[in-house]
């Protein structure tokens, strides 16, 4: 990774934290009308019904869709960030090995080759073309594929650069076609300075598409595309078709060209390079680089463009019978994959001790006292270099997670490493949640001279986490567990009953004239009355049981016990009364009532599905018997 040096040690760093929204809203409205024989003489009713059936249907494909195209957003996005994670950790390597030609040939042009060897044995040999030195003069001096001749790089717009500036930096060049190597590459350069005066750079010249290569897990269908572009938005990498595009332009009104201040975004287009249109989530590298992840939108929204041909057919065919209208939505709740694989190989130990990184980095004793840190160590625990030399590890925890940790890798038997979060404080006393990555390094005999230890905050990180976990399985209005969650639990008291050979039981609660209360008062009064029904509900059930609403006016609640059948009978006779009783919503009173469907396990049926699908038959017997009531 990139970094500019620091003013100090002391200082902490400033956190600059990218914000993106990782909420994913998926919620498909699902109405059944119940069967019911509808006289052919009454043409108007079953005309208004067939339009309402319509009417509900397009505007559930069109939520659909919408949601569809927000989470291919949040997935580019992602994609983006660990593609951008992953070049930047490989930058980091580079520019390690760079330094190490840097101060070998400072010490001695000699050392090259040594240098030079043990660079390239450490890279993949297939990613790594050459490493090699050009002299003040501009021509080659070294080249790790040995002999070559006589060599002018001085025109080279990385050795110009880099001559003309007296910063130490890494400068990443645009793809050009070497001419030893007579292939593209990519070249990261440092300059070499011998008594504060130019002295030649030092280079690994990498090839890209080896590098795009190992992009490609990150991609799911062979239109979607990873691309890395430098701050002028010229094409580094490129996942498909990479050697056709290499170092052509992006179109100057892409936002990371127009707004160089922001940190990522997305936009819809279709690629200036294939015309393909994809959804595009971009962030920015601290190297200046931009990763810019884009999912073909074509292969992506099949599925949604075929459930709506699906469902279109359908409602021709219904209305082709008019005698009754049926309207079957059935909802497939994707998982959102939250678990985002943390990418990118742990550096080696002895690169884990540079000072220029993104984490905190601590070295300890063999007593576990600190000592030393590197200036992203005081810009997350706020600590500086003097506050904490010398002292225990322990006081950057708040409790002992950190003791139990050191007690933990003190055991002789155990891995010496140890990887986790941690309650860290800081000096003022702030709480945040630290990740720490912690190994034990020891010399010859096998005892620990040192520990090296990475922290990160994870504060926001796992925020979020929480916060879509929550988005994923409850549902917003009334704060009850969506069908994702009763149906996971429910499987998991599946299973309970199956060794314990005890009951399962579900009971499907539809309400009674709620219609006519969100047509009369408006969605404001019905999502209020929900929230109260969701409340009696709660208040009926016990707490190991769930109640969760699956949708509209729909309710779900799983119980389980030896004597499942007269508990759910008792429960269910509990439901109707308590939700016949009167509501009081903003000064209104409302009488709704409920119909329950009762199913039980295993005698009508053995998994989450089957027992909603048999309660909620029973529940259009109730409805049909005359509402306010429960039926088997």
């Amino acid at each position: 990774m990139v970094r500019r040096s620091r003013a100090g040690p002391d200082l902490p760093e400033t956190n600059r934290n990218r914000q993106a929204s990782l909420l994913t809203r998926i919620f498909h409205r699902q109405m059944q009308q119940p069967l019911r024989a509808i006289r052919v003489a009454i043409v108007v009713v079953s005309a208004f019904a067939l339009a309402v059936g319509w009417y509900d249907t397009v505007t559930g494909l069109r939520e659909a869709e919408r949601d569809a195209m927000e989470r291919l957003r949040i997935q580019a996005i992602i994609q983006a960030r660990a593609a951008g994670e992953a070049v930047e950790g490989a930058i980091g390597r580079f520019d390690v090995a760079l330094r190490m030609l840097q101060l070998g040939g400072l010490e001695s042009a000699a050392r090259f080759p040594v240098q030079g060897r043990i660079v390239t044995a450490a890279m993949s040999s297939d990613l790594l073309l050459q490493a090699f030195v050009v002299g003040s003069d501009g021509y080659l001096a070294y080249s790790s594929l040995g002999e070559a001749p006589r060599n002018f790089l001085g025109d080279r717009e990385y050795f110009r650069a880099l001559a003309a500036s007296d910063d130490d930096r890494l400068f990443i060049s645009r793809p050009v076609i070497g001419r030893l190597t007579r292939k593209w590459s990519i070249q990261l350069v440092r300059a070499m300075r011998r008594n504060g005066r130019f002295d030649g750079v030092v280079a690994l010249a990498v090839s890209p598409e080896v590098w795009s290569r190992k992009l490609l897990r990150f991609g799911v269908h062979p239109l979607d595309t990873l691309t890395l572009l430098d701050g002028d938005g010229h094409v580094l990498l490129r996942t498909l078709d990479g050697n056709e595009h290499l170092g052509k332009q992006a179109p100057a009104e892409r936002e990371y060209r127009l707004y160089p201040e922001r940190r990522e975004g997305h936009y819809v287009a279709h690629a200036s390079l294939d015309g393909v249109l994809r959804m595009y989530g971009w962030t920015r590298l601290s190297s200046g680089l931009v990763m810019l992840s884009g999912i073909a939108l074509e292969p992506a929204l099949e599925p949604i463009r075929a459930l709506r041909s699906r469902t279109v057919m359908s409602g021709v065919v219904s209305s082709g019978l008019f005698v009754f209208v049926i309207a079957a939505l059935l909802i497939a709740l994707r998982r959102y994959e939250r678990a985002v694989q943390r990418l990118g190989e742990r550096e080696e130990h002895y690169r884990s001790l540079l000072e220029h990184m993104a984490e905190g980095l601590v070295v300890l004793d063999a007593e576990n006292r600190i000592v030393s840190v590197n200036p992203a160590f005081s810009a997350i625990t706020g600590f500086g270099r003097s506050e904490v030399m010398q002292r225990p590890v322990s006081m950057l925890s708040n409790g002992r997670t950190l003791d139990h940790v050191m007690t933990e890798l003190s055991d002789p038997s155990g891995s010496g490493h140890w990887e986790g979060d941690f309650d860290g404080v800081r000096p003022g006393g702030e709480g945040y949640t630290g990740h720490a990555v912690i190994s034990s390094l020891r010399d010859a005999n096998g005892a620990v001279r040192h520990r090296v230890a990475l922290i990160t905050d994870v504060t926001e990180r796992r925020r979020r986490d929480d916060e879509i976990w929550r988005q994923a399985n409850f549902d917003r209005l009334t704060g009850l567990p969506n069908r994702a969650l009763l149906t996971d639990r429910l499987e998991s008291m599946l299973r309970h009953a199956r060794r314990q050979r005890s009951g399962v039981a579900v009971l499907f609660i539809d309400l009674d004239r709620f219609k006519p209360v969100n047509d009369e008062f408006g969605h404001d009064v019905g999502d209020l009355l929900l929230r109260q029904v969701a409340r009696r509900l709660q208040g009926v059930f016990r707490d190991e049981d769930t109640v969760a609403r699956i949708g509209g006016d729909e309710f779900v609640a799983a119980m389980q016990g030896e004597d499942c059948a007269a508990g759910s009978e008792r429960a269910a006779a509990e439901v109707v009364a308590q939700l016949s009783q009167p509501f009081f919503v903003e000064d209104r009173r409302l009488l709704v009532g409920c119909s329950v469907g009762i199913a039980c396990f295993p005698a009508d049926g053995d998994s989450a599905e089957s027992l909603v699908n048999a309660a909620d038959r029973a529940m259009y017997r109730a409805k049909n018997g005359g509402r306010g009531r429960w039926s088997r």
